[in-house]
This record gives C-alpha cells, sequence and structure tokens, in this order.
C-alpha cells in the first residue's frame, strides 16, 4: 500500500508539530541510512542546536517503550523485527554475560523510530529491514 501520491503530512492535523519538524527535516535533507549519512545531512545537523538534533535524531518513547510504541505508531513489521532481535540479544547476553547489549537495541530503536515512521507515513513504504 502506498500513500506517496495522496498524504501531505503538513497538513494533516493527527501529527505533532514534532512530527512536522522531523519530516520537513528529512524532507529537505534526506535521512540517515542504517550505515551512515549523507553530506548534506551532516552539514544541515551541524547547524542545528542541541535541541533539534535531539528531536530529529532520537525518539524517547522509542526507548523506553521499543515494541509497543512501534506498534502504536503502526509499525508493526518493524515491532516484530526488534522482538526478534531483541530475544536474540538476550540470550546472546546471557550466554556471554554481557548485559548492556539489550540497551544498544533500544538506543538503535530510538534513532531509527522517526525514520521509520517518516517512511511509514510520507512515503508509504513498510518493510523488513532496520
Amino acid at each position: 500500500m502506498s500513500n506517496i501520491n495522496t498524504y501531505d503530512y503538513k497538513s494533516d492535523h493527527s501529527l505533532s508539530d514534532k512530527w512536522k519538524y522531523r519530516f520537513a527535516f528529512y524532507e529537505k535533507n534526506g535521512y540517515p541510512s542504517f550505515w551512515g549519512m549523507s553530506p548534506a545531512w551532516k552539514s544541515a545537523y551541524k547547524e542545528m542546536t542541541f535541541g533539534q538534533k535531539i528531536k530529529v535524531s532520537f525518539n524517547f518513547f522509542a526507548w523506553f517503550f521499543s515494541i509497543i510504541y512501534l506498534l502504536i505508531l503502526g509499525l508493526w513489521k518493524k515491532a516484530l523485527l526488534v522482538l526478534v532481535i531483541n530475544v536474540v540479544v538476550i540470550v546472546v547476553a546471557v550466554i556471554f554475560n554481557i548485559g548492556f547489549l539489550g540497551y544498544m537495541v533500544n538506543a538503535i530503536i530510538a534513532c531509527r523510530a522517526n525514520i521509520w515512521y517518516y517512511d511509514l507515513k510520507v512515503k508509504g513504504k513498510q518493510d523488513w529491514s532496520l
């Protein structure tokens, strides 16, 4: 299902100003891939204040409530993927006694949740990738 031609996030009253700000930033400068950032994104990011950087690149709800928050946003494929990854990480953390790995997964989710939601709402794309 693609809504790329019909959805206008600027006129969507169900989106908060924070989401509209994030979407406008991504639309103007692109967004980072899982493995790196584009030069346009880097230069625009450097010019932002600390609060703006956090607003664009980190989602605290996704950090604390990862799977539930993704389901609330409608990102069910990502939520299932994160659930599987969390189970694998928990098993590895228990076997090798490295408990901080769970925090690493949540940090990745918190950094990617805004981009995933942008893909879903604006581009109409929801896939199984991170």
